[in-house]
């Protein structure tokens, strides 16, 4: 899957879930105003649609859906399947 599909999906995902639109580059707390629990279940919604788990110290750096987008990818790219 490449990147742009991953982001796809997590826009789409994002408006699915929390109803705001995004782009790559939408904060989640100043332009979609999730707060941190908001960001957490999102995070959740997207480990289940893509079958990855996102370590919570990587969770703490997600400032933009573009940010969230490159660790799912860095997650489902072979080397890093255990």
């Amino acid at each position: 899957m490449t990147y742009d599909e991953l982001l796809a999906r997590n826009v789409a995902l994002i408006d699915r879930v929390c109803h705001k639109q995004a782009t790559e580059g939408s904060r989640f707390i100043d332009d979609l105003d999730l707060d941190s629990i908001d960001l957490v279940g999102l995070v959740a919604e997207m480990e289940a649609e893509f079958g990855v788990f996102v370590p919570e110290e990587e969770l703490r750096k997600f400032v933009t859906v573009g940010d969230v987008t490159h660790c799912v990818e860095s997650l489902l790219t072979p080397e890093r399947v255990a």
